[in-house]
């Protein structure tokens, strides 16, 4: 499948970036769509091969969803491909996250991505056009590790949606990936070491993987029109020794997670 428009959130660092270079070397015009404009259009003008809109957007305000849509159709005709990358993420225990900020994470990582997905498949499915959406849900999904409750729950959601949304499209020609990355090198990723601190050293052991390398086996599974893609490979078994991992994930965790409701009772 040849794209010609792919929208792109949370373009601007990250996997996200990753994704946009990878598809800029392939020719696809871009919407480029994050909060920090100055990152975008820095992004926008290193990818000299492609014509590029920026479009900062702020996806806890489902309000911006439609609006991006419109602005991107608008600017570089309909979209072909979606990739639903935006994310945000708490390393705190569920009980000290305030309902305000509950809502945001579930806004950005769970409803912002749906809506999107229902306003592109919508849009393919009247215009009778072949197309993708690519769902970046998380390892997090399959396996919830404490202290990231919020976020857990809101990957698992769009993980489920997306899977979902694969069976009920796949033979109208609109191709729905999901993608469960593990640990991978990026900005969110250190922000969640550095959170759990020394009481998860033995993560720094994990296997971590690359954002160029996941964007390549992304654009791979486009191709292959594969199903779902987990990442690094050697997670792959996870998703059938799930209580298993659990296990080993609540064990390896246990002290950061006491050290982090210690944290809270005092403060509160």
């Amino acid at each position: 499948m040849n794209f010609k428009h792919a929208l792109v959130t949370g373009a601007s660092s990250g996997i996200g970036e990753a994704i946009a270079r990878r598809l800029a070397r392939e020719g696809v015009h871009l919407t480029l769509a994050a909060r920090r404009i100055e990152r975008l259009e820095t992004l926008a003008q290193d990818l000299s091969d492609t014509t590029c809109f920026v479009r900062p957007t702020d996806l806890s305000d489902l309000d911006q969803c439609a609006a991006l849509f419109e602005d991107a159709v608008a600017a570089l005709g309909p979209i072909d491909l979606l990739v639903n990358n935006a994310g945000v993420q708490y390393v705190e225990p569920m009980v000290g996250v305030s309902a305000e900020r509950s809502e945001r994470l579930f806004d950005v990582d769970l409803h912002a991505p749906m809506r999107l997905m229902n306003l592109v498949i919508g849009d393919l499915l009247e215009r009778e056009a072949e197309g993708a959406v690519v769902n970046i849900a998380s390892l997090a999904a399959l396996v919830h590790t404490p202290g990231m409750g919020h976020y857990n729950a809101a990957k698992a959601a769009l993980a489920a949606a997306s899977e979902t949304m694969r069976a009920e499209v796949e033979h109208l020609g609109v191709h729905v990936l999901t993608v469960y990355p593990g640990p991978v090198h990026s900005e969110m990723g250190a922000a969640a070491r550095d959170a759990y601190g020394d009481g998860a050293a033995a993560a720094n052991s994990l296997p971590t993987g690359s954002p160029d390398v996941l964007a390549n086996k992304i654009h791979g599974c486009l191709k292959k029109r594969r199903a779902r893609l987990v990442y690094p490979s050697s997670y792959a078994a996870l998703r059938h020794t799930r209580p298993l991992a659990q296990w080993v994930t609540e064990r390896g965790t246990s002290t950061s997670v006491r050290d982090m409701l210690a944290k809270f009772t005092s403060e509160s």
